[in-house]
C-alpha cells in the first residue's frame, strides 16, 4: 500500500518583491512634491501680510508649515533608490500627485474662512487644473491674499507642479523621465534638451520670462500690481479666473484688450515653437502645420463670429471685431477668462464657441481640450479614407511635418479621441442626473470641464457660478476637470485591474 504523499502546508502568496520598494519611491516623490508646493504659498502669505490680513497669514502660515512638515518628514523617512522608477509609478505620482496638490491648496480657503471643504476643494482643483470654473459669486469679496492664491494656482498649473519639480530635482536620473512623459501634454512630451531635467528647467525659464513681459505690458496699460499679477496669472495659465465679478479687468482700454488675446494665443502654442523663436529659429513657426491650422482657426472663427454680432445686432463693426476676437480666442485657448456674455449672441455664434472648446490649444501649451494636432489627423486621416474610396488602388496617407504619419500614431489618436467622446457622453450624463441641469447645460459644463475651459450655456454661462450645485456634483465636475487636465489615460488607467497587478 502506497504510503499517502506528506501534506505541504499551504504558504500565503508574497508581494512581488518591488512592490514596496515601488511604494516606498512614490511615497517618496509625492512627499517632495508636497515640499515644493508648500514653499508656493509664501507668495499669497507675504500679499496677506502687505494688505493686513490677519486671518489670511494665519492660514497660509499653518498651511506652508503644516505642509513642510509632513513633506520633509516623508522625504527624510521614505528616502530611496530613485533611478528605477517605473512606468507605473510615473503615472502614479502624477495623478495621486495632482489630486494631492488640489486637496493641500484647499487648506487655505478653509483655513481663512473663505470656503467650505467641498467647495474649497472645488475651486483649488479649478485653479491647479487651469479650468477656470468656479464657486465664488463675488470674486472681489475675498480677501487679497485669497484672491491672489486662487489667480497663482492657475498660473503654477499651467506649467505644471510635475515639471517644475523635475526641474528642480535633476538627480532623479531615469526617474524624472517617467514622470515628465505621464505629466506633459500631448502626442509628444516636449523636449528642448536632452536631459529632461534640463527640458522642464527650459520650459520653466521660458514661462517666467513671458510672465514678466506680460505683466510689464499689463502695468503700463494703466493696470495696478495687483490686478496686473492676477491678470497675468489668468491669461499665461490659460485658467480664466477673474478677480471680478465683471470678467476681465480690461474696461474700455483697446490696448489692453489686445494685450490678452495675443498672450492668450501665444500660451496657446507649443514652447517648443517659442523656444525656436528664442533661438533664432522664427521660421519653424510658419512650417509648424499644427500652429497654422490652430492660428487659421482662430482667425475665422473671429471673422464669422463677427460677422454673425454685426449682422444681427447693432453692434459697430469695430465692437463686433473686438468681442469677437476676445471671446474666440478665450474660448479656443481653453482660458474661459469671460469679457462679454456670449449667451445673448445668435446660436451659430454660441455654436462656434462650443466647437472650440472641444479642439482646444496645441500640444506642448498650457492650453487644454483635444488638442490642434488631434484634430488636425483627425481630419487628414477623413480626407485620405474618401480619397481612397474614389480611387481605391491610390496610394495615401496623412502626412505630417513632410513625414507619412504611422498606423500607431492615428491609432493613439483614434483611440483618445474615442475615449474623450465616451467620458464627454458619461460625464454629460452624470452631470445631468445628478445637478438636474438640462441637457444643453449638462453637455456644456461637461466638455468645460474635460477641455479646461470653465464656462458653459444656459444655467452655467460665463458669468454664472458653480456655487448652487449640490456637493456630489460638485465632486463630478472636479473628477472630470483632473481627468482632462491630464488628457485622460493618466487618470483612468488608476481604475483597471492589470495596473496594480
Amino acid at each position: 500500500m502506497t504510503p499517502p504523499a506528506p501534506t505541504i502546508p499551504r504558504v500565503a502568496r508574497r508581494p512581488a518583491p518591488g512592490l514596496f520598494a515601488g511604494v516606498r519611491r512614490v511615497g517618496f516623490l509625492l512627499s517632495a512634491l508636497l515640499l515644493v508646493v508648500s514653499f508656493t504659498l509664501a507668495a499669497p502669505l507675504a500679499v496677506g501680510v502687505v494688505y493686513g490680513e490677519t486671518q489670511v497669514i494665519g492660514a497660509f502660515a499653518t498651511a506652508l508649515f503644516a505642509g513642510v512638515a509632513i513633506g520633509a518628514s516623508g522625504v527624510f523617512l521614505l528616502r530611496t533608490d530613485m533611478k528605477s522608477v517605473s512606468r507605473r509609478e510615473g503615472f502614479a505620482v502624477v495623478a495621486l500627485g495632482w489630486a494631492m496638490i488640489c486637496l493641500f491648496g484647499s487648506v487655505p480657503y478653509m483655513l481663512a474662512g473663505s470656503l467650505g471643504p467641498v467647495d474649497a476643494w472645488f475651486e483649488s482643483t479649478s485653479g491647479f487644473t487651469t479650468t477656470g470654473a468656479s464657486v465664488v459669486s463675488v470674486p472681489e469679496s475675498l480677501p487679497h491674499g485669497i484672491l491672489f492664491w486662487r489667480s497663482m494656482s492657475q498660473w503654477l498649473g499651467g506649467m505644471g507642479f510635475v515639471v517644475l519639480y523635475v526641474a528642480l530635482f535633476p538627480l532623479l536620473g531615469v526617474g524624472a523621465a517617467r514622470l515628465y512623459r505621464a505629466e506633459v501634454p500631448g502626442l509628444e512630451a516636449v523636449r528642448l534638451r536632452p536631459r529632461i531635467s534640463s527640458s522642464a528647467g527650459v520650459l520653466w525659464l521660458m514661462y517666467l520670462l513671458i510672465s514678466v513681459v506680460l505683466l510689464s505690458l499689463f502695468v503700463l496699460g494703466g493696470m495696478d500690481l495687483f490686478a496686473a499679477a492676477c491678470s497675468m496669472f489668468a491669461v499665461l495659465g490659460t485658467g480664466g479666473f477673474a478677480i471680478s465679478g465683471a470678467g476681465a479687468q480690461i474696461g474700455d482700454s483697446t490696448y489692453l484688450l489686445w494685450v490678452h488675446i495675443v498672450f492668450m494665443w501665444i500660451c496657446a502654442t507649443s514652447f517648443s515653437l517659442h523656444w525656436a523663436v528664442i533661438t533664432g529659429k522664427p521660421g519653424k513657426l510658419w512650417r509648424n502645420s499644427e500652429w497654422r491650422f490652430f492660428s487659421g482657426t482662430l482667425a475665422i472663427s473671429t471673422l464669422l463670429v463677427c460677422a454673425l454680432l454685426w449682422a444681427t445686432s447693432d453692434t459697430s463693426f469695430t465692437r463686433a471685431l473686438n468681442d469677437a476676437a476676445f471671446m474666440v480666442v478665450s474660448t479656443g485657448t481653453s482660458t474661459g477668462l469671460p469679457l462679454v456674455d456670449y449667451e445673448r449672441w445668435v446660436p451659430a455664434a454660441q455654436l462656434i464657441l462650443l466647437l472650440l472648446m472641444f479642439m482646444g490649444g496645441c500640444a506642448g501649451s498650457t492650453a487644454g481640450g483635444m488638442k490642434v494636432v488631434r484634430v488636425q489627423l483627425f481630419l487628414k486621416h477623413t480626407l485620405h479614407s474618401g480619397l481612397h474610396t474614389l480611387h481605391p488602388g491610390a496610394v495615401t496617407a496623412p502626412h505630417l511635418a513632410g513625414r507619412p504619419v504611422s498606423q500607431q500614431t492615428m491609432r493613439s489618436v483614434f483611440s483618445f479621441l474615442g475615449l474623450f467622446m465616451i467620458v464627454f457622453v458619461a460625464g454629460t450624463a452624470a452631470v445631468s442626473l445628478i445637478t438636474g441641469m438640462d441637457i444643453l447645460s449638462s453637455l456644456s459644463a461637461s466638455i468645460g470641464m474635460l477641455s479646461s475651459n470653465g464656462a458653459g450655456l444656459e444655467d452655467v454661462g460665463p458669468f454664472d457660478n458653480y456655487a448652487w450645485i449640490a456637493a456630489p456634483g460638485k465632486l463630478v465636475l472636479t473628477f472630470l476637470m483632473v481627468v482632462g487636465r491630464l488628457e485622460l489615460y493618466t487618470v483612468l488607467i488608476l481604475f483597471t485591474p492589470g495596473f496594480w497587478r
